[in-house]
């Protein structure tokens, strides 16, 4: 696993429909679109921002894991039109000894539907695995986020099972969560002109 080349600098990662990379302070409006909608974090760890104010800190935290090696944090980008930033991206739990890492995504509910959220995990997942050369990616997701589950599944993660009353999460108290996960052996070869995916 190259965890170097996974912190020299935020990785930048374009696909078809979607780039993936470092947050500025120019995505402040669209992070609190995104970090302030209630609706959005219905599904998460924790609760949305209360206000505005509330978003410079959370990119001066993202810079701070990357800094400290802890997680890498990057802004979701439509390829289509101004590049604005449609979600939020998230590398961490990382484990050079499994060479492994877990992954969570946040998407603006103004682009659901137009393949980003599936972009992302394809694009980042195929930079993880060829690049960094990890060998498990994971998610977990609650039960009922069907949404999220239908994106996993879309890029062929496996359900492993489901964690009864196994987490706390600070904003849902304990919660049952489903574990899925993508190993190498989850996706066919690739050949020459062929998607990583299947």
């Amino acid at each position: 696993m190259k965890t170097s080349l996974l912190f020299s600098s935020f990785p930048f990662i374009t696909g078809e429909k979607v780039t993936l990379s470092r947050m500025t302070e120019l995505d402040l409006r669209s992070l609190w679109e995104i970090m302030g909608d209630d609706e959005n974090y219905r599904f998460a760890p924790t609760a949305a921002l209360r206000s505005f104010s509330e978003c410079a800190p959370k990119l001066r935290q993202a810079e701070a894991l990357f800094r400290e090696k802890k997680a890498v944090v990057l802004g979701i980008y439509g390829n289509e039109g101004n590049h604005q930033l449609a979600g939020v991206f998230e590398i961490f739990d990382i484990d050079p000894e499994v060479e492994a890492a877990t992954i969570r995504f946040t998407l603006s509910r103004r682009f659901i539907g137009k393949g980003y959220a599936s972009g992302a995990v394809r694009e980042v997942t195929e930079y993880l695995m060829e690049k960094v050369e990890l060998h498990r990616i994971q998610a977990y997701v609650l039960p009922i986020n069907y949404r999220g589950i239908l994106v996993l599944e879309r890029c062929g993660f496996q359900k492993e099972g489901t964690i009864r009353e196994g987490f706390y999460w600070p904003d849902k108290g304990i919660v049952d969560v489903s574990l899925y996960s993508l190993l190498p052996s989850d996706l066919r070869p690739k050949k020459e002109g062929q998607s990583f995916y299947l």
